[in-house]
């Protein structure tokens, strides 16, 4: 296996525990707007797809524009995640352990960029996050499940791809780490472990204090 020169974040539902509320909020939404959505509908249909190709769906099932649909969805979340928003469980240690093995890492998100600095703020992360770490697919110009962003990720911090490890939990987000030729390790919480790694998954964990054997880091080495 390659060295590892990189390990490449996913931001909601990998460091930060928004997952519950965002999948909940666009249930409600698009609900009120009348397709009638589940939690889980929404965890199975949208988790890790671009909004705007959601409101497309929606407008599509509906028979009329759903453009509204982003400024209700948005609102509400950025109420909601600013009041509260926890760190995932094992996600810090995760962090100090890649750290302290002396490995790159930075963070790469569908969302804009409002959206990663909100929760990484609630949830009392922003001090470990470097913002010239931060890549958002809405600067980027690319979405997951598209590979443009990991690979843009990549060369703005001169990694080979090839020693690049993605931590993803999202099937979108593991066929995107696949397709820009990176190892992905997916993190099976909302989403079943069959499915990510029916999608590609070189590894699944169940818990992110799984991630550093994951990688090969020996944590009582590194003292995690």
């Amino acid at each position: 296996m390659p060295r590892t020169d990189l390990v490449i974040f996913d931001c909601d539902g990998v460091l930060v525990d928004s997952e519950r509320v965002t999948t909940r909020l666009l249930a409600e939404v698009i609900t009120e707007f009348g397709l009638p959505t589940t939690v889980e509908d929404a965890i199975a249909r949208y988790k890790g797809t671009d909004l705007s190709v959601i409101v497309e769906h929606v407008g599509a099932q509906l028979g009329r524009p759903a453009d509204e649909l982003v400024e209700i969805y948005r609102g509400r979340m950025y109420a909601e995640l600013g009041a509260a928003c926890d760190a995932c469980p094992g996600a810090p240690e995760a962090l100090d352990a890649v750290e302290a093995a002396g490995l790159g890492w930075c963070v790469a998100s569908n969302g804009p960029r409002k959206k990663i600095e909100t929760t990484l703020r609630s949830s009392g992360l922003t001090n470990r996050v470097d913002p010239a770490r931060v890549f958002s697919a809405y600067e980027v110009g690319v979405w997951k499940p598209e590979p443009g962003l990991f690979l843009a990720a990549a060369e703005s911090l001169g990694a080979s791809p090839e020693r690049c490890v993605v931590v993803e939990d999202s099937r979108s987000g593991v066929v995107a780490g696949k397709a820009a030729g990176m190892r992905v390790i997916a993190y099976a919480d909302i989403t079943p472990a069959a499915d990510l790694l029916d999608a590609g998954a070189d590894a699944v964990i169940a818990s992110m204090h799984e991630l550093a054997t994951a990688l090969g880091i020996q944590t009582d080495r590194v003292g995690v």
